[in-house]
């Protein structure tokens, strides 16, 4: 159970109830952990998973676990992706990685880490919080507290190995119980896609004839063998498709067949630490919400791991619904807030699902038509694509995830004094937030470092910007204060003295990949998330006032503050 943090109304015992304990689950504790929002989280495993299909950290999912202080030391556990072998019939083609286009984030490449290793630091940093995970627990059943009324809470009764029946009333409960979801079957959400034909096979192991520290996809007509350098429990991780027909259990002897048959003979294979067979299929819940009740990660979606996706895109469904729940339970987040997460994450579930989907069937189909692609297109125009630099950033912003927009949602705005977006530079309010070096009280940080406490961050951006506007906004904003930051950027030099609640951008680059002008004041409100939310230009800051007012006013909330103009305006 959490430590003693905010409390539940007296309606409910809890304000979010997680059933899940995997990345997803994990993640989402610890964000509402740190906005103190009470909360249980339960699995019906007695020890985490040692294995899994997650096989790596994309560098969205790395920024997104900043917060929690384990982000660096993923990073150093983990092998980075520089370099992939794309072994074709007739040549081997080597792609160049290390290039890839990430300069606007700390994380420059797709980590290779065992899903055990991610959901060790997660489950780390929470009991150092004093969080524990209550395992061996299991939900039975759900009920709505009121029902005439879906979003007035759940009521969930549960089974404990040690104590036997446990009712628990939740303002929320969040499904992050994975691709089987109890969350999802007793909240009548629908799981729609199908499953691909074929079984697949998983194993991490030792490979002799393989360049170390490189990525390997063998592609042939029939099919596809993938070795990621993955170090730990084993040096190498395989997928692959097992031969039509084959039924048997897989084995070292049979993986060695498979690889024969894909790698002629170069690779010896060797000392597996596990071997599991396994099905494919691509499917999405129809919704992410139903009243007081969320879904998120596999429980949301499944999709082919070729594209090392699912788990990344879990973790960020956790990082996208956590804070609106926390405030939420505190009485500081509209009803559309809350219900946004379904409205912005859904269509990411599905993007995924649809470019993960192409990716596996251009490697894996059999059908003579289907599978030509592979066999003659490819091989025609990998070799020009590779070395594309333009297309290797491309793939890359997709795939690590860094491109993920919420353009759409209500839930971010533009000012009216800003121009057009395609006559402006730099990120659209829903883009996530660029990453670059900056100068902090003196001292050199990232600037995600800066605005990764828990809360909106409002940014005055260039000149010209009065004495008094940081305390006119949190004077009125004053109810949203615990949670809101208020800070200058500027584009400064390390021998001026600067004004400790600014931030300086001395080499410029935060202010180039903003799109911000050194002549031109404007103002940036960066959501939790790490997200764009709003963007004006001009030092009026009645938009971003009205902008956050708007997203964090209860129906049940007074009326916000007036925003105050500068003595002179």
């Amino acid at each position: 159970m959490a430590a003693q943090q905010h409390s539940a109304d007296s309606n409910y015992d809890v304000d979010v109830l997680i059933v899940g304990a995997g990345p997803t689950g994990l993640a989402l504790a610890a964000q509402l952990d740190s906005f103190g929002t009470s909360f249980r989280i339960i699995d019906r495993s007695l020890t985490p998973a040692e294995h899994s299909r997650a096989l790596a950290l994309q560098p969205r999912t790395l920024e997104a676990l900043r917060p929690f202080g384990i982000s660096a030391a993923l990073a150093a556990a983990g092998h980075p992706a520089r370099r992939l072998h794309l072994h074709l019939p007739e040549q081997t083609i080597p792609v160049d990685l290390a290039d890839a286009g990430s300069e606007d984030s700390e994380f420059q490449h797709l980590l290779f880490l065992s899903q055990a290793e991610t959901e060790r630091a997660l489950t780390s940093y929470l009991a150092g919080r004093r969080v524990r995970v209550e395992r061996g627990v299991e939900l039975q059943d759900l009920e709505r507290l009121d029902p005439e009324d879906p979003f007035a809470g759940v009521e969930a009764k549960i089974q404990r190995m040690d104590r036997g029946i446990e009712r628990i009333r939740a303002r929320y409960v969040v499904g992050a119980d994975g691709a089987h979801s109890t969350v999802r079957s007793k909240a009548g959400m629908d799981w729609r896609g199908s499953g691909y034909p074929g079984t697949y096979v998983l194993a991490d192991l030792e490979i002799d004839g393989a360049e170390p520290d490189t990525m390997h996809s063998y592609l042939n007509e029939d099919g596809f063998l993938l070795l990621f350098p993955l170090g730990r429990p084993a040096t190498w991780r395989l997928i692959a498709m097992k031969e039509d027909g084959d039924s048997g259990e897989a084995t070292l002897e049979s993986l060695q067949n498979i690889a024969d048959k894909f790698a002629d003979g170069a690779l010896s294979l060797r000392d597996p630490q596990w071997i599991s067979t396994f099905k494919l299929s691509h499917q999405i819940a129809e919704y992410y919400q139903n009243g007081s009740v969320f879904l998120a990660g596999d429980a949301a979606h499944v999709s082919s791991p070729v594209a090392a996706q699912g788990m990344n895109t879990g973790i960020q469904d956790a990082l996208n619904l956590g804070w609106k729940l926390s405030l939420g339970a505190r009485g500081l987040a509209s009803e559309e807030l809350v219900d946004s997460y379904d409205a912005e994450r859904r269509p990411v579930g599905q993007n995924v699902l649809n470019f993960t989907d192409r990716i596996f069937r251009l490697a894996s189909s059999k059908n003579g038509l289907l599978k030509l692609p592979r066999t003659k297109l490819l091989p025609a125009i990998a070799p020009k694509a590779s070395g594309s630099k333009a297309f290797r950033t491309r793939l890359f912003r997709t795939v690590s995830q860094l491109g993920t927009q919420y353009r759409d949602s209500d839930m971010v705005d533009t000012g009216d004094s800003r121009l057009p977006a395609f006559l402006t530079a730099g990120p659209k309010a829903g883009d996530r937030m660029p990453d670059a070096v900056v100068l902090d009280q003196g001292r050199e940080r990232r600037l995600h470092e800066v605005l990764s406490t828990p809360g909106f961050h409002v940014l005055l951006c260039g000149p010209g910007w009065p004495a008094d506007t940081q305390l006119r906004i949190h004077d009125a904003l004053g109810r949203l204060s615990p949670w809101l930051s208020v800070q200058r950027l500027t584009v400064g030099s390390r021998l001026a003295a600067a004004d400790p609640s600014e931030i300086q951008d001395v080499s410029g680059l935060a202010f180039e990949r903003l799109g911000l002008s050194v002549r031109r004041p404007e103002i940036l409100v960066v959501r939790p998330d790490g997200h764009i939310g709003f963007r004006s230009q001009g030092t009026d800051i009645t938009g971003a006032v009205e902008y956050l007012n708007r997203l964090t006013t209860s129906a049940a909330a007074s009326q916000p503050a007036s925003v105050n103009q500068p003595a002179g305006a």
